[in-house]
């Protein structure tokens, strides 16, 4: 996008979040949540039929030579590294087919900055790593990418039939009855996710710090994208559709069915669920990926875009365990021939006790400025 004052190019800045020249430095602000009110909602049915595939700037398609992944870049843009692995890529000049266009998207509004400094904040309690990990400047690049996720709302009326738990009593005295029931209840779903990309639906690390409501999302608008990778959905919405009816949705109706009932629990659930008024979005999520080399392996690291969540993979350090054992055991012997091992015993007890409380205390210290520092972020997004 060209800079309406002097025709520089504008590039998204997540820190300002919006877009800013290159050359005079005028910033563009992009739509808050709370004005783009059911951003990008559309109806299943005919999303399914139709192939809608204007992003609304042109896009190059690349595809990673070393781990597979397959991005969506400026079309200006010629080389670059793949999020996922790090290996250096080579664009291609063909503008790419890229299937349905997004309906809805979270601008990043977490910065690489503050990634970093809440890695190395947090890494600082990795005790079991090694030293040289957990203080040492070990982070790799992080790069920014958006993650492809299907939403869907849905207007549904299950019928039900199973055992359903009544809890009586607490204690020892406490007991489940069970009675048969059989039913019919009604129930909007709003906000069902499924994970567009087969690389990352089963990742741990990534589904352990992706989560967002419809308030988060903002109407899909290619300024957002500008200077930043989207990763290509690879679950078209036929099959997610299918999963969400297998999995969140199925999940949400028979908690329905037993808040219904009453009940605490249920059993040998059978139910019947047709669905109407069925609506899609297409939605870009942020994320910042990189990997932490060391011993000659890399260990992946994850963060949210936009909701201060971030998780890693660590080395354990076999060095520090077999230090702190055979510690402890050679004071055990040493104390044992003088009568006092099971003074030593308490001891030891004790003083993991006094260091277990030292170590949650500088964990909860942490983590109260880390909820300051949010709180400071939200308000001043807000403002």
């Amino acid at each position: 996008m060209k800079c309406s004052s002097c025709g520089g190019t504008m590039v998204y800045d997540v820190a300002k979040k919006g877009l800013v020249c290159d050359h005079c430095g005028a910033v563009q602000p992009l739509p808050k949540p709370e004005e783009s009110s059911g951003a990008g909602t559309a109806d299943f049915n005919p999303a399914v039929k139709e192939d809608v595939s204007d992003w609304g700037s042109a896009r190059n398609l690349v595809t990673c030579d070393s781990c597979g992944a397959q991005l969506f870049i400026d079309s200006d843009q010629m080389s670059g590294l793949c999020p996922f692995c790090g290996s250096a890529v080579v664009l291609t000049l063909q503008e790419a087919k890229c299937g349905l266009a997004p309906s809805a998207i979270i601008p990043f509004s977490i910065t690489r900055e503050q990634v970093t400094e809440k890695f190395y904040r947090w890494n600082k309690f990795a005790f079991w790593s090694p030293e040289s990990f957990r203080k040492g400047k070990i982070l790799g690049n992080l790069t920014p990418v958006y993650v492809p996720y299907w939403t869907f709302d849905a207007d549904t009326v299950t019928t039900y039939s199973g055992r359903f738990g009544y809890t009586t009593g607490s204690g020892e005295d406490e007991k489940i009855n069970w009675y048969q029931r059989t039913g019919t209840v009604e129930k909007h779903i709003e906000g069902a996710c499924v994970c567009g990309s087969k690389k990352f639906r089963n990742d741990k690390l990534l589904n352990s710090v992706i989560s967002f409501s419809t308030k988060d999302l903002v109407a899909y608008t290619p300024d957002a994208l500008s200077g930043m990778a989207a990763e290509k959905y690879t679950v078209g919405i036929d099959e997610a559709w299918e999963v969400a009816k297998n999995t969140e949705l199925n999940s949400r109706v028979t908690n329905a069915a037993r808040a219904k009932e009453n009940a605490d629990r249920y059993s040998d659930l059978k139910i019947s669920t047709e669905y109407s008024n069925i609506k899609y979005r297409y939605v870009l999520v942020p994320v910042w990926l990189t990997g932490c080399k060391y011993g000659g392996k890399v260990y992946n690291v994850v963060a949210s875009g936009h909701n201060w969540k971030g998780n890693c993979s660590r080395p354990f350090s076999v060095a520090k365990l077999i230090t702190f054992l055979s510690i402890f055991f050679v004071l055990f012997v040493v104390t044992s021939i003088f009568g006092l091992g099971g003074v030593f015993l308490g001891l030891g007890v004790m003083a993991m006790l006094v260091a277990f409380i030292i170590y949650m205390a500088m964990f909860m210290s942490t983590l109260s400025e880390q909820r300051q520092q949010e709180r400071k972020m939200s308000e001043g997004q807000t403002e």
